[in-house]
């Protein structure tokens, strides 16, 4: 899964040694976002007019996982990915290595119904994919398995009560022993399934009406819940969005039709039950780090956008404990 020969030759002398662009040949180069190491990944350009995408490794934790997802799951998928055009080699340095991309050009990153619903059927796609060769996965992605939020909520029980009653909510001990034992049979009873793991709305972009999924990086072995709470309900600084409960039924019909149209047959109310759990802790777990950040000086998000993303996520949380009561 990488471009020509050709292609690949001359993208090896785009990037100097040290794995950093070739000002001698390149024409232009236009920064498009910096990662956690504090490396840009970038837009550039040849003498020859060609323009592509380098990116340089941007989470050491990271190192050499989007490359295996090129190179051992990507061509079983539809093309809904930018091509891989060339990559450093495999025993450089991490803090050397790189990969370049096609540039699809202009993303357009919005969370309108029809882009969600495309995503949910790519994704039903690649939780089919059976997973017994993928052994060296992790089974963790960026954030903690959903059982540490869980015992990370309750251990610090009455921080967690105070905010939830910030949000005039709250949860009895018989709604924590409902979430706690829906997340316990989710786990033994959903198929581990690979993950995107970070399918927030800045990864999914519209190019001339065609849908892509971009960085894989963060790829793993998990329940398929960990891709739906992302797709639907995971806010962003960057990418506001409404979710309704009406909209979250919709793109939970149109993942688990794709699954059932794929061989994969899971059951829909069960689903629902599991995942209102699932979001229920997980966005208790994010409201509590968008709290941290808002305190934080150093933190990289406006502040006006983090309350943005505090008031979403607790949004969801308030829709998923009322479904889950109703249940």
């Amino acid at each position: 899964m990488v471009g020509s020969v050709y292609e690949e030759k001359d993208a090896h002398s785009w990037v100097t040694p040290e794995g950093m662009l070739n000002d001698q040949y390149i024409t232009n180069r236009e920064p498009l976002y910096k990662g956690m190491n504090g490396r840009y990944v970038e837009r550039f350009t040849v003498p020859t007019g060609g323009r592509y995408i380098f990116k340089p490794l941007t989470n050491s934790a990271q190192h050499g996982r989007e490359r295996w997802m090129y190179e051992r799951v990507m061509s079983v998928l539809p093309p809904f990915y930018p091509q891989l055009i060339a990559a450093s080699d495999l025993t450089i340095a991490p803090a050397q290595s790189w990969m370049i991309y096609e540039d699809l050009g202009q993303l357009v990153h919005d969370s309108q119904e029809a882009t969600m619903l495309g995503a949910a059927a790519h994704m039903a796609a690649w939780h089919a994919l059976p997973v017994t060769d993928w052994s060296e996965l992790p089974r963790v992605g960026q954030k903690p398995s959903i059982r540490t939020m869980l015992d990370e909520l309750q251990m610090q029980k009455q921080s967690t009560v105070d905010l939830l009653a910030r949000l005039d909510m709250q949860l009895s001990a018989s709604d924590w022993d409902k979430i706690a034992r829906l997340i316990l049979t989710a786990e033994e009873q959903l198929p581990t399934v690979l993950c995107h793991g970070d399918l927030h709305p800045g990864n999914m972009a519209e190019v001339d009406g065609r849908l892509v999924i971009l960085d894989w990086e963060h790829a793993h072995l998990n329940t398929p819940l960990w891709d739906v709470y992302h797709l639907v309900d995971l806010s962003h600084p960057l990418f506001p969005r409404t979710v309704t409960p009406a909209l979250r039924e919709r793109v939970m019909d149109v993942y688990l039709d794709k699954l059932g149209s794929l061989g994969v047959q899971i059951e829909r109310v069960l689903f629902t039950g599991w995942y209102d759990a699932y979001a229920i802790v997980f966005s208790l777990w994010m409201l509590r780090l968008i709290d941290s950040d808002l305190r934080s000086e150093g933190c990289v998000w406006p502040k006006e956008q983090l309350r943005s993303q505090w008031h979403e996520t607790a949004a969801t949380l308030e829709q998923c404990m009322k479904h889950m009561r109703e249940e």
